[in-house]
């Protein structure tokens, strides 16, 4: 196989495995449980601030999930991670699975800070 083929089909591979910003946002707004969680997964692994709004959104949603692959993780506290992650910043307290009104506070100010 030619070179130039292996760099199309790996370029098509990477880019068909990528969540697109839309898909992300129609997770962290779906009514259901690991898509919201899902969604604030991808969402801080991207690192973009168009998801903060989103991420804010019912930032103190204490749903958690029993499926294997995000057991025992809130929404929460999965949109407290992708906050940090997208900010660069650590919350003044532990983030855990139960929510906590100063964390929530602190990346709601925080970001103001940063959109600006």
């Amino acid at each position: 196989m030619k070179q130039a083929n292996k760099i199309l089909i790996l370029i098509l591979l990477l880019t068909a495995c990528k969540q697109s910003d839309n898909d992300i946002k129609k997770l962290l707004q779906s009514k259901n449980l690991e898509d919201r969680i899902n969604g604030a997964y991808q969402a801080g692994h991207s690192g973009k601030k168009e998801f903060i709004p989103y991420l804010l959104k019912n930032a103190n949603d204490p749903a958690t999930s029993t499926s294997l692959h995000f057991k025992g993780f809130s929404v929460y506290q999965e949109k407290m991670i992708a906050l940090k992650d997208i900010l660069k910043i650590e919350p003044p307290v532990k983030i855990t699975w139960e929510p906590d009104s100063t964390i929530i506070k602190f990346y709601t100010e925080a970001a103001s800070k940063k959109i600006k």
